[in-house]
C-alpha cells in the first residue's frame, strides 16, 4: 500500500475512532495532533508501519499496517514506553514501544488469554544498525 494512501486511511481511521470523544477545544474547534509515521523492520525481516496521532488534549491513538491490514489503535496504560491494543477485539493487536523498538502481539477476546508475541525485535527503519 502507498504511503500516501495508507496515511490518507489511518487518519480516517484513528479520528474515527475518537467517535464521540474526539476532542474540541473552548470554541468547538476539533483539538490539533500530531502525526508520525514509522516503518519497523522486525526479526526475519516482517516490515509493520505504524503511524502515530498524538493530540495537543493528551490523547494518542495509531494506525498499524500489517501482513495487508490496517488497523486502528488506541492506547493503553503501561508501565514503560507505549501501548496499544487493536479497537477491533476479534483482531487482538497488541503494539508496545519503548524507544526504537516495538513488539506486536495477539490477545484473544477473553479475559483469561495471555498475549502471544507475532513479531520481536521490532526496530525503527531509519535507525537500525
Amino acid at each position: 500500500m502507498r504511503f500516501g494512501t495508507m496515511a490518507a486511511v489511518a487518519a480516517a481511521l484513528a479520528l474515527a475512532a475518537c467517535g464521540e470523544d474526539t476532542s474540541q477545544d473552548a470554541h468547538g474547534e476539533p483539538s490539533r495532533y500530531d502525526a508520525l509515521s514509522i516503518t519497523y523492520v522486525c526479526e526475519g525481516g516482517a516490515e509493520v508501519q505504524a503511524i502515530y496521532f498524538n493530540f495537543e488534549d493528551g490523547n494518542a491513538l495509531a494506525a498499524l499496517a500489517y501482513e495487508g491490514r490496517l488497523a486502528p489503535l488506541r492506547i493503553m496504560p503501561s508501565g514503560s514506553g507505549a501501548k496499544y491494543a487493536s479497537l477491533n477485539e476479534e483482531l487482538g493487536w497488541r503494539w508496545h514501544t519503548s524507544g526504537n523498538e516495538a513488539t506486536l502481539s495477539y490477545m484473544a477476546p477473553d479475559h483469561t488469554a495471555e498475549e502471544v508475541p507475532l513479531l520481536r525485535e521490532c526496530r525503527n527503519a531509519l535507525l537500525r544498525d
